[in-house]
């Protein structure tokens, strides 16, 4: 006998041993399959007082495997935003949630089968206002009817939610004949009181029906009350209600009712997909290397060339890997066994025998044989995670840990009613450019001189050179003409001269081949549950060979623009050896070089909208022609950005293809390039200093105390020239998104007049002066304290980790310290070297921080020493981390050619006069900048230079970055105090 059949013995025999009648107590899965049995053509609702999801999941997976339940509402169902749906899914349904925000407890939530369609037509605001209950109601259709389908959860008797509710009901019922609506209302009706009075008229007012049931809440040594209610509109079609013992849950009985309109008939999900795994490989390559190639080499048309190669390869695969359906299954957590099933059974059992015979020794045997069942359900989980993760494929990995809710959910869908077409319009800019002001900028274009250095051209593209491009790419998605990199890499040595050869086609003819123009878009909610177009991010699927002919025009665009210094220095968007990290770090330098001269510093954060799909594509290459490109290249760039098509995709069904007349290709390879080469001149008439990454600029300028009028006005100046090129242009700043503040010591702030500050506005909406911003995802305020940063820091990682703390208990060390280090400590790691004028007391916030990501990897307490478990990994405390950070940064700097040249010029050796190599120098030290306040002392450029010069001799030789990074953090390991 195994141990958990053991178990399963020991429990039943002790628990029927108090209780003859033990085995015959039906478990809830069974009275409700008993219940349901012959309501199949019946639409049926289920409601449950949770008492936390998360705490009773396992019981869920056993209590409501019934195929007849159509609907299960929950109130107080304890999840939050920080965990996911997929952590708690249920077989065949869809969980809509309404999460309580603030404080514990609360929450509703409804799990909906997936076949049935649902629109979302109201639910509380999170947290609730005073007096007013939490609600979530649905439109669901059954059968050609719009059924309202509501849970209600009121959070306390003394709350006077009646008003509230009425209003919600006032304007709901009268727009639907049928209506079902069930929760917990913590009104009990069984009392004849002012309270049910007043709920007795609501719902009378609204010609709702309440079922007659007996109390739902019965706890031990208290009056049995009646809370949770039954809400319909028509009697005549209720087939069958009642309520029946939940256990397992709560001391609130579930609720059940049976509605005379028939659902929709579940359709399994069946998707077409190619059986890769079963390939004979060599089978494969041997009938790859027979294709007659020729039709394809003597055509004359890049559109044809590519129809006969994907054709070929079709016929190929329909061969070796056909097409074949795959019934999609909802299977059960499989750590969940029969035995486990019985075992839960047993639990809620002894529960309701405490609750019917309220005793210490029932009370005693019950906690046993729960804590018994908990156990156990954790020691399942444990095991069945600890094999899944366990010596796999790294891949395969992560894909297991996302549906354990860790890490970004890829595949969330969409309400079943978002209207694909109109989704697709709202995806798809339309330009409003006015004609006469698009032509003075293409002719501005066209009269500018010819730049003095040879013309850019597209090089030939090699049979290596394309290979290595498709292998660089990892990415499986597949585009719209069905051609993976699943389909390219077995057999990339037979086709590789093909698609050489059409690479090479298409840039010789300029033309890019019509099939890899189409994109297929796949909408991502940004919020749980969106109420507009607005709220849906666009994910975009590009052809897989479209994108590995993008990576190597990339990589020859790039290096044209780099060798002539044609990218505005100040670019830091999407280009090697640039980031968000240096693009802050030179603005945060410049800001306390400011203050240390004793000025003030205006800084104004502006925001283009939907500025890469807004992109005029004329202009963009005008542009392009104006920085001495080829007019073979400028025909090819027009191939490549006219005659492109989109269609939104939501699991099997489409929207219509939608032409696209402007913007970049979203997601393509090229197109942060090709913006960042569209918003080069938006600073040739700039006064103030600024920065830009993609389509975020900062503009700043700085002033002593008497002269910031002046310098607001300068601002204002800047602004408008900004304002009139985006309007010459075609894009559009955002001015609700444009944020403005005036950084200074705190001493010099507090002798400014703000009577005398001019308003900074821009295109006539004035901009309101904040005490902080938000830069390139780091807070920014008005002294340089960092307070709201370090605050932001700790929510982000407490956030983070809230998925990952409930399976702390589950999963291995190694697996837990890679989860932590890809998770956790990025956020603590973000832009560090922007901000080192830190208090003692902020960076022991940041150490209990990393502190925190070793408890959780080793299952700490909150008050154990983590000085060894550090050492343990070999991570750095979190001072001497932070300097490591600052010396990689800096090495980069100094030795990485492609590295900001807005960094460089801060840094310069201490030369011998003798020294004709600059890495034959004896010590390779950097002159120390004069400065006298404690401002500048804090910069990353001062900060960075005393460490480099404090490390030994051969660690500043190092001959590259890796080992570079391995000397440094050998050299903090080995000292005990940051340098």
């Amino acid at each position: 006998m195994s141990e958990t059949e053991s178990d399963i013995a020991e429990i039943f025999f002790s628990a029927s041993s108090n209780d003859a009648s033990f085995t015959s107590v039906p478990s809830l899965a069974e009275t409700l399959m008993s219940q349901f049995s012959d309501g199949s053509r019946n639409f049926n609702v289920v409601h449950i007082n949770a008492q936390s999801v998360p705490a009773h999941f396992p019981d869920m997976l056993a209590s409501f495997s019934c195929e007849n339940i159509h609907a299960i509402l929950i109130s107080e169902s304890w999840l939050k935003p920080c965990l996911p749906s997929c952590s708690y899914a249920l077989p065949g349904f869809r969980l809509i949630r309404n999460d309580r925000i603030s404080g514990g407890g609360g929450g509703v939530a409804i799990y909906l089968r997936t076949h049935i369609e649902y629109t979302i037509i109201s639910l509380s605001a999170q947290p609730p206002p005073p007096n007013a209950g939490e609600h979530l109601f649905l439109e669901v259709e059954l059968n050609h009817r719009k059924v309202l389908l509501g849970v209600y959860y009121s959070p306390s008797s003394h709350l006077d939610f009646f008003s509230s509710f009425e209003g919600i009901l006032e304007t709901l019922v009268p727009s639907y004949n049928h209506c079902i609506i069930m929760g917990d209302f913590n009104t009990c009706l069984l009392k004849s009181n002012s309270r049910s009075s007043s709920f007795l008229s609501v719902t009378k007012s609204c010609n709702l029906s309440i079922l007659p049931l007996n109390a739902t809440h019965t706890f031990p040594n208290c009056t049995p009350s009646l809370l949770d209610l039954i809400l319909i509109s028509s009697r005549d079609h209720v087939a069958k209600h009642g309520q029946c013992s939940a256990d397992a849950f709560s001391y609130h009985d579930l609720l059940f009712l049976s509605y005379k309109i028939r659902p929709p008939k579940a359709k399994s999900r069946i998707l077409l997909q190619r059986n890769f795994g079963g390939i004979d490989l060599d089978n494969l390559r041997e009938d790859a290397s027979g294709i007659d190639w020729d039709p394809l080499f003597a055509c004359d048309d890049c559109d044809e060339k590519v129809k006969l190669l994907t054709t070929l390869l079709t016929e190929l695969y329909d061969k070796h890997a056909p097409i074949r359906p795959v019934r999609l299954k909802h299977l059960p957590s499989p750590w969940l066994t029969e035995e486990l099933k019985i075992l839960l059974s047993k639990k809620a059992a002894s529960k309701a025998r405490f609750k019917r015979i309220p005793t210490v020794e029932n009370r005693n045997n019950y906690m046993r044989i729960r804590n018994r069942c908990n156990r156990m359900c954790r020691d399942a989980q444990r095991q069945h995670i600890h094999t899944s993760v366990e010596n796999g494929d790294p891949v395969k990995v992560w894909k297991f840990l996302r549906t354990l809710g860790i890490g970004k959910t890829r595949h969330v869908i969409p309400p079943s009613d978002v209207n694909l077409n109109a989704l697709n319009l709202h995806f798809s800019t339309s330009s409003n450019f006015d004609v006469t002001v698009k032509s003075n900028t293409m002719n501005s274009l066209s009269n500018l001189p010819t730049p003095d250095f040879s013309p850019f051209i597209f090089n030939h593209l090699t049979a290596c050179g394309v290979k290595k491009s498709i292998l660089s790419i990892t990415s499986n998605a597949v585009g719209a003409d069905n051609l993976s990199r699943n389909m390219i890499l077995p057999i990339l040595d037979e086709i590789l001269p093909v698609i050489t050869h059409i690479m090479n086609y298409s840039l010789s003819n300029g033309t890019f081949p019509f099939a890899w123009k189409d994109a297929q878009i796949t909408p991502l909610p940004k919020k749980p549950n969106p109420k507009s177009f607005s709220e849906y991010r666009p994910i975009s699927i590009l052809s897989f060979l479209s994108k590995v002919l993008e990576r190597l025009i990339h990589a020859q665009l790039s290096e044209f623009l780099y060798e002539n210094n044609l990218l505005n220095p100040f670019q830091s968007g999407f280009r090697p050896g640039h980031s968000t990290t240096t693009a802050l770090v030179n603005i945060t330098d410049d800001i306390r070089l400011g203050m240390e001269r004793g000025m003030l510093t205006v800084l104004a954060l502006l925001d283009f909208s939907n500025a890469f799909n807004t992109v005029d594509i004329d202009i963009l290459l005008a542009t392009l022609s104006s920085l001495n490109t080829s007019p073979s290249v400028v025909d090819w760039f027009r191939s490549y950005l006219s005659g492109r098509r989109q269609r939104v995709r939501i699991e099997d069904n489409f929207s219509s293809w939608c032409d696209t007349f402007v913007g970049v290709p979203q997601g393509g390879v090229l197109s942060p390039l090709l913006f960042a080469i569209y918003i080069n001149s938006v600073s040739n008439h700039l006064i103030s200093s600024y920065h830009l990454y993609a389509d975020d600029l900062q503009l700043y300028t700085q002033a002593p105390v008497e002269e910031l009028p002046l310098a607001c006005t300068k601002v204002n100046n800047d602004l408008l020239s900004i304002t009139n090129w985006s309007k010459s242009y075609g894009l559009q700043i955002n001015p609700t998104k444009t944020q403005v503040i005036i950084v200074g010591a705190p001493r010099r702030l507090a002798t400014v007049d703000w009577t005398r500050i001019p308003p900074i506005s821009i295109d006539g909406v004035q901009i309101p002066v904040s005490d902080k911003v938000r830069n390139l995802g780091i807070f920014v305020d008005r002294h340089m304290s960092w307070d709201a940063q370090i605050k932001e820091t700790c929510r982000k990682i407490y956030a983070a980790a809230g998925s990952l703390r409930r399976l702390r208990n589950f999963l291995p060390t190694a697996t837990k310290t890679a989860l932590a280090q890809s998770l956790l400590l990025p956020i603590l790691d973000y832009a560090d070297v922007s901000y080192l004028d830190l208090t003692e007391a902020q960076l022991n916030k940041l150490e209990r921080l990393q502190n925190f990501c070793l408890r959780f990897i080793f299952g700490l307490r909150k008050y154990d020493h983590v000085s060894e478990f550090r050492a343990k990994l070999k991570w750095l405390p979190i001072r001497l981390r932070r300097n490591a950070h600052i010396l990689s940064l800096l090495y980069t700097v100094l030795f990485n050619p492609s590295s900001p040249s807005y960094l460089k010029r801060r840094f310069e050796f201490i030369r011998d006069t003798h020294t004709i190599s600059l890495r034959s120098t004896d010590n390779m030290q950097l002159m120390m900048p004069v400065h006298s306040t404690r401002f500048y002392d804090h910069s990353f450029t001062v900060q960075a230079i005393r460490l480099w010069n404090a490390l030994p001799v051969r660690i500043r030789h190092a001959e590259t970055l890796k080992s570079f990074k391995r000397l440094i953090k050998e050299h903090f390991l080995n000292t005990s105090q940051p340098i």
